[in-house]
């Protein structure tokens, strides 16, 4: 009986590990890219000016989200 409680605890772990990559992965994408629209949205109406800076926030957290992914799989080796 131990050892098919040890099997089922280890199959979990190894569940719970198989979501975490994705999950991070989608975090960074959509972290990156929320942060820097809501940035670029500020900008915008601090300055009273069209969505220049919001599309420009969006597409710099973008950038900071695939970097942190590039970052995040180099680390994984």
């Amino acid at each position: 009986m131990k050892n098919d409680n040890n099997n089922k605890k280890q199959y979990d772990e190894t569940l719970w590990a198989a979501f975490a990559i994705p999950t991070q992965v989608v975090l960074y994408i959509v972290g990156g890219a929320a942060l820097g629209l809501l940035v670029g949205h500020f900008i915008d109406a601090k300055l009273n000016s069209t969505p220049v800076a919001t599309f420009i926030g969006l597409l710099f957290g973008l950038a900071v989200g695939i970097y942190g992914i590039f970052r995040f799989v180099i680390s994984l080796k």
